[in-house]
């Protein structure tokens, strides 16, 4: 329990111009692991941190490709997810919402595994 990470609300500059900018909000549908996030090509977050929401802060007016995606071992499949937003560099904030599919049968495993080394040792 000591090794696992809180999800929070991360937020990322795509740039550091502010005039004249929005921001996009990548809203997973639950707490999301090992993701990577790409805004026009740049990468913008890869860390193997859960994430709640990510904010791309200062991105410029225009038609931008938001691409995420996770390939952990945890879920039952990869999740891609690619998308064109378009924002107007007033301030607004664009949210996309992204669906996580469920674990997979090796991290229940996985837990609960770990979860009986953890009785024992704590009985033992």
């Amino acid at each position: 329990m000591a090794l696992m990470s809180c999800s929070a609300k991360r937020i990322v500059q795509y740039q550091s111009n502010s005039v004249s900018t929005s921001s996009i909000k990548v809203k997973p549908s639950s707490s999301l692991r090992n993701v990577v996030v790409t805004l026009d090509g740049n990468l913008v977050w890869e860390k193997t941190r859960r994430v709640r929401s990510l904010t791309i802060e200062n991105v410029p007016a225009g038609i931008h490709e938001l691409h995420v995606t996770s390939a952990s071992w945890i879920y039952t499949d990869e999740i891609n997810h690619s998308k064109e937003i378009e924002v107007t560099g007033k301030g607004e904030t664009k949210t996309e919402l992204v669906s996580v599919p469920p674990f997979s049968s090796g991290y229940w495993l996985y837990n609960g595994v770990l979860l009986l080394a953890c009785g024992y040792l704590w009985w033992r």
